[in-house]
């Protein structure tokens, strides 16, 4: 771990919850600077902060209301976003995802997400 990142795990382990504190410039530099490469299809050797994760991971770690949007739960499913529109809408048919608006904005609760995810995945066994 980098000394930014160990000074700044410190300070945030000493703060009570929903606390906010300003972090010098220099040291989310130092975080944002080593970085690795990650290979996907269509994107070789896009580099990527090792400190930032994915929705896929994420969605999962999050508190049950954080707020995301499209984007984020198309990545987070492993979907394109037309899906996420599709499955939001009354004529799909199918199992709607839950969500809300927000300025017209669909915006979806993370613990909503994860608990409609259990109840529609069906386990297969090869």
């Amino acid at each position: 771990m980098t000394d930014a990142r160990a000074h700044l795990r410190a300070l945030a382990e000493a703060l009570p919850p929903g606390s906010a504190v300003s972090v010098p410039r220099e040291w989310l530099l130092e975080l944002l600077e080593p970085a690795v490469t990650k290979v996907s299809p269509g994107r070789l050797g896009e580099s990527v902060p090792p400190a930032l994760a994915f929705w896929r991971e994420k969605l999962w770690t999050v508190p049950a209301d954080t707020r995301l949007g499209v984007r984020e739960v198309a990545e987070a499913m492993g979907r394109p976003r037309s899906w996420v529109y599709r499955r939001t809408s009354e004529k799909s048919g199918k199992a709607p995802l839950p969500f809300r608006r927000l300025d017209g904005e669909l915006v979806f609760a993370a613990g909503e997400l994860r608990a409609w995810l259990k109840r529609h995945e069906v386990p297969s066994v090869a």
